[in-house]
């Protein structure tokens, strides 16, 4: 992805300084840049592969491999396309997009109270329905009158609204100290202490281990096991 920007950088300055590009040149330009753009796509859809929602993350990383693919098809194919091809690049590019924002949104929501379960739902619900809004507006040509804009205006604005409140919300949550965390099941993990051969762990030890485990979307022993090869 870097390789990628950088290239395009470069020769976007060669441009500015007068040197010109064949068409294979603008071919290899429009690659590049594409690459680029779909490395930044995979890369946020990546934040959710070490979480429970990593699924999304998968499934986007797939739809973003397909429409890359479809794009440099398009970069180098010759002669004349008809619309539905480009209606098959528009499809892929709003999963894209979707998946993208949707795989940020939950890696950054990383407190899972009840308030931001809520509006992580509500998130994906709306986030669902512009995606069938916009292939409507992509595919159904037919359609007239100002009813469906303005309701597709609506879904975006809920959208993108519950996209960025929920993750700065759990922000502000996680400011709390980590004894007053809960646990998955309703249980102040405060009160999880596990016993030991040398006694039982400090309960503030337990929490803060449970706590950064749960915002990691890991368990306690995956969260410690790095630390305990590093020291062998």
């Amino acid at each position: 992805m870097i390789g990628s920007f950088c290239l395009a950088a470069a020769a976007g300055i060669f441009v500015l300084i007068g040197v010109s590009f064949d068409e294979t040149g603008a071919r290899v330009l429009g690659t590049t840049l594409t690459v680029g753009l779909f490395s930044l796509a995979m890369l946020c859809c990546g934040a959710v592969f070490n979480r429970k929602t990593q699924l999304v993350g998968i499934v986007g990383v797939v739809v973003c491999l397909l429409t890359l693919g479809w794009s440099i098809f398009l970069i180098w194919s010759e002669g004349y396309h008809e619309w539905n091809v480009y209606q098959v690049l528009l499809s892929g590019i709003t999963f894209t997009v979707a998946f993208s924002f949707a795989s940020l949104v939950l890696a950054s929501a990383t407190q899972r109270d009840k308030l931001v379960r809520s509006l992580l739902w509500s998130f994906l619900v709306l986030i669902t329905v512009s995606i069938l809004l916009t292939l409507l507006l992509i595919w159904d040509e037919g359609w007239e009158g100002e009813l469906l804009p303005r309701a597709y205006g609506i879904v975006l604005i809920l959208a993108v609204l519950c996209g960025v409140v929920a993750p700065l919300l759990s922000s502000l949550r996680n400011r709390g100290g980590p004894s007053e965390a809960v646990s998955d099941h309703g249980i102040p993990n405060r009160t999880l202490a596990v016993p030991t051969d040398g006694g039982a762990l400090d309960p503030a030890l337990v929490a803060a281990l449970q706590h950064e485990a749960s915002i990691r979307g890991v368990t306690v022993a995956q969260l410690v096991e790095p630390l305990l090869r590093g020291h062998r």
